[in-house]
């Protein structure tokens, strides 16, 4: 069976380009990440724009994996302190600050 293009076009655009990010069927962007050695996510939180759920990711895999782990925007790493030991919620909140900071006018 062949699809329609524009199916594959909406997946595309759902999809993202950003790790750890997804687009709901209603438009809003979604980020979760992975616990190391565990099958278990992260809920991070549900944000406007693509690039606000890419930082909420960035922010929490520097929490989980430290600072050489690899980010969606490498050029401005997010200002937190990696450590063992953070709980779901000190990430999530982590998150939401550095994708919420970043989405301010300067």
């Amino acid at each position: 069976m062949v699809r329609p293009q524009s199916s594959s076009k909406r997946s595309e655009r759902r999809e993202g380009r950003y790790k750890g990010v997804r687009m709901r069927k209603w438009g809003k962007w979604v980020a979760e990440v992975r616990q190391p050695n565990s099958r278990d996510r992260i809920w991070l939180g549900s944000y406007d724009t693509a690039e606000e759920a890419a930082r909420a990711y960035d922010a929490a895999v520097v929490c989980l994996r430290g600072s050489s782990s690899v980010l969606n925007f490498p050029d401005d790493p997010p200002d937190v302190i990696s450590a063992d030991g953070f709980s779901r919620s000190q990430i999530q909140v982590a998150a939401s600050k550095h994708a919420r900071r970043s989405a301010a006018p300067a």
